[in-house]
């Protein structure tokens, strides 16, 4: 039987904005740590901005750096969909164990 865990209740913008980030960081080929090395903190810091059981999440501080190290023209360019209604909503995931660049389960 697969466990299913949620978070406490988070505002739908917050949760967007890591969708987001972690997009821009894929398409850049960038790993969270070396994500975290340019925004200038902790190799783990963008991990746990970006993991659902982590409370630590982006705060506005950190809006203006992730706009200048994407290379951004606009803030506009972190919610490409629009900003989202200010909504609180829960969020319903399964726990899935990272690869390791060889594949093998870490």
């Amino acid at each position: 039987m697969t466990k299913f865990h949620q978070t406490k209740a988070i505002f739908r913008i917050e949760y967007e904005l890591i969708l987001n980030i972690k997009k821009l960081r894929d398409d850049k080929g960038w790993s969270q740590e070396m994500l975290s090395s340019k925004m200038g903190f902790v190799e783990t810091f963008v991990s746990k901005c970006e993991s659902l059981s982590q409370p630590e999440k982006y705060n506005l501080r950190h809006i203006g750096i992730l706009k200048k190290v994407f290379g951004l023209k606009s803030l506009d360019d972190l919610f490409p969909n629009g900003i989202p209604k200010d909504e609180q909503i829960v969020i319903r995931y399964k726990k899935v164990p990272k690869k390791k660049a060889d594949g093998t389960p870490s």
